[in-house]
């Protein structure tokens, strides 16, 4: 349709000039000019994705893990200090046997130089968006925005781990440092794993099971959340500041009748990136204070401290390796193995992670190979990605991967999604005006 009507109007354009004399030989260059300076343009893409199990789950009972037919639409309205955006996905789950929307992207984002001298210092950008900071590849510390689990291990590209959330950004640039200060009216949890796609541990039944569970509106907060990051470059460091008011983004948290819920979270941290040798070295921390001071409360989670440090660099010409250590260490943790309901099932007083990656890309960059692969040595258990991406043209790409969990235990995090691992291949056409 919008092709149909610029198509209309370049038409009128032209004809409009054939019938007038004009002694500027430019008049027609400049109606060409004005038409290419719309402010509006849009774009999109559609999308077939397929998902299938490694090995059968007798718990989940099928052996699709993705099945999307996909349209995607994003446009930009662009003003004179400011623009729209909009970007929201229409597509049919195959595995929920559901039509599904999300809006994306629907956001109004301009500076505050109307304001004076002053207010050009700071940008707002308000609406519903994607929101994302920390060092961390694929690990999360001080970004406690919403993610979507489901997506990332059913295999669908990497963009749809971070979810929306509506919510107000505020930001400040300065010569000494600058910041950002995010506020989101009402609370956002991740979509975590519920027995939609994959089967999951219970503690309750020592057993995975695939109880499609949902939390009780009593137990899903009202207020809002906040979080604020602060940041600038110190002799060549790359340094942050980060702090974050609200609530655990999983309901890892009971009621008094054993009901699933979210409870009060506060996190404040820091990081430092800077270039090491041949590469680029990261250094990140945070720490959980949770509503359990003690560690004797069975339905809340401990406060944490978490670690991570990483490293990457340019092995060969187009080969990128990287490594990090990430680390939870439980506070409070003879306490937490002394009161809990299941000390059995308990994480270790410190959980290590190890993640390495290598990246590749042939083809004169139109082939992107990735090897991801978690680790964990206080669980024995893991999660490898392989992934590959060839987009010869700017119009379509194919994609295709492998999700893959292993491990010894049932109730250890990676290895209870065994019976979830999977192939997956995904064609994606892109479009625009």
């Amino acid at each position: 349709m919008f092709k149909s009507i610029a198509a209309s109007v370049l038409l009128g354009l032209c004809l409009s000039a054939h019938g007038q004399t004009s002694d500027d030989p430019w008049a027609d260059m400049d109606d060409w000019e004005a038409q290419e300076t719309s402010p509006f343009s849009w774009a999109g893409f559609t999308e077939l994705a397929l998902g299938r199990r490694l090995k059968s789950d007798d718990v989940i009972g099928q052996n699709t893990t993705l099945q999307d037919a996909r349209l995607q639409l994003q446009g930009d309205y662009v003003l004179s200090s400011s623009k729209l955006s909009f970007r929201g996905d229409l597509y049919y789950d195959g595995v929920k046997e559901s039509l599904e929307s999300q809006i994306r992207e629907w956001y109004w984002q301009g500076n505050l130089g109307f304001l004076g001298a002053a207010g050009s210092h700071f940008d707002i950008k308000a609406g519903q968006q994607v929101l994302t900071w920390g060092t961390g590849d694929y690990l999360f510390l001080n970004d406690l925005f919403p993610k979507d689990y489901q997506s990332f291990f059913a295999g669908r590209d990497d963009d749809y781990l971070k979810a929306p959330s509506l919510s107000v950004k505020l930001s400040g640039y300065f010569e000494f440092a600058n910041f950002d200060v995010v506020i989101t009216p009402e609370f956002e949890p991740d979509n975590s794993i519920n027995g939609e796609y994959f089967s999951y541990f219970s503690p309750m039944t020592g057993t995975l099971i695939a109880d499609e569970f949902s939390v009780l509106d009593s137990n899903i907060p009202a207020d809002p959340e906040y979080a604020i990051r602060i940041y600038g470059t110190l002799a060549g460091t790359e340094l942050a500041l980060y702090g974050y008011k609200g609530h655990t983004k999983l309901p890892e948290a009971a009621d008094a009748l054993g009901n699933p819920r979210y409870s009060d979270l506060t996190v404040t941290g820091f990081s430092a990136v800077r270039a090491m040798g041949s590469g680029i070295g990261k250094l990140e921390y945070a720490f959980y204070d949770g509503d359990d001071t003690t560690g004797a409360d069975p339905f809340v989670p401990n406060d944490q401290s978490r670690f991570l440090v990483g490293y990457e660099q340019e092995l060969i010409s187009n080969l990128t390796g990287s490594v990090q250590w990430y680390t939870e260490f439980n506070h409070d943790y003879e306490a937490l193995i002394a009161n809990s309901l299941w000390p059995q099932y308990e994480d270790e007083e410190r959980r290590h992670v190890v993640t390495t990656e290598l990246r590749y890309l042939a083809l004169q960059q139109t082939l992107t190979l990735q090897l991801f692969n978690f680790y964990s040595p206080t669980d024995n258990d893991g999660y490898l990605r392989l992934r590959g991406t060839y987009s010869p043209t700017d119009r379509w790409q194919i994609s295709a991967g492998v999700n893959g969990f292993y491990g010894d235990e049932t109730y250890t995090f990676y290895s209870q999604f065994k019976d979830g691992s999977n192939l997956h291949l995904a064609f994606r056409y892109f479009f625009e005006e």
